[in-house]
């Protein structure tokens, strides 16, 4: 999980290869960027690495806000209304991780993926619809749209767009009903959506991790381009 590529990058981050990395020098690779919770850090979500697509570059980022032994992307407030100043902030230093990952680790500009859990999920969907043009598709997991942020989401780009969301039906931190809200506001937006609750509280299980999983393999196929012809 070298990062040496990524020195100069402003998110500090862990980084699992592609295994077709070494397949071709100059050949881009699909790209995943996982984007944890509140009070977590890049070693969190990248415990999963092994349940995901050996195809991807999996990229783990670190939330630039410090709270207690982890890290934050903005500050508590009510359930659905995070603190405005940080939310902002903190998306622009992704939109400038982002911008800056694709050279670093030979990204497929055409193939990068989010996923992200409780505030990584709701920062997953702002990047999503404010820059669009960069992303692939989003799993959102425990968390929602901040529709209530005052971003400018480009709407207009993201029909189509595939996102899976996955959310627990006894979370106690962020109830079901934010996904549900969620899964209205982007039907409403005409996205390729896949929704599922799971009989879990606020935490990803086994079955969340295949089931996501399993979807991201499915848009890998679907948008891989054809082998050549022997």
């Amino acid at each position: 999980m070298d990062k040496e590529k990524g020195a100069n990058l402003n998110l500090a981050h862990m980084v699992r290869p592609s295994a077709t990395e070494g397949d071709a020098t100059d050949k881009a690779v699909p790209g995943l960027l996982l984007l944890h919770g509140r009070g977590a850090d890049e070693g969190d979500l990248m415990s999963l690495e092994g349940a995901l697509d050996p195809r991807f570059t999996v990229v783990s980022a670190r939330a630039p806000l410090r709270l207690g032994p982890g890290f934050a992307w903005y500050g508590m407030a009510p359930v659905g209304f995070p603190d405005d100043a940080a939310m902002h902030s903190s998306l622009d230093e992704l939109h400038k991780f982002i911008e800056g990952l694709m050279p670093a680790y030979n990204l497929d500009p055409a193939q990068l993926y989010l996923m992200g859990f409780s505030q990584g999920a709701v920062m997953s969907a702002a990047v999503a619809l404010t820059m669009p043009e960069r992303v692939r598709g989003v799993v959102m997991h425990s968390g929602y749209v901040p529709v209530e942020s005052g971003l400018d989401f480009k709407l207009s780009e993201v029909a189509g767009k595939p996102f899976f969301l996955a959310h627990g039906l006894y979370d106690e931190v962020i109830p079901v009903n934010f996904a549900r809200q969620s899964r209205e506001y982007l039907t409403e937006m005409n996205v390729g959506l896949t929704y599922q609750e799971y009989p879990i509280g606020h935490g990803i299980s086994e079955e969340s991790l295949d089931d996501f999983s399993e979807w991201l393999s499915a848009e890998l196929d679907r948008n891989s381009p054809a082998a050549p012809h022997e």
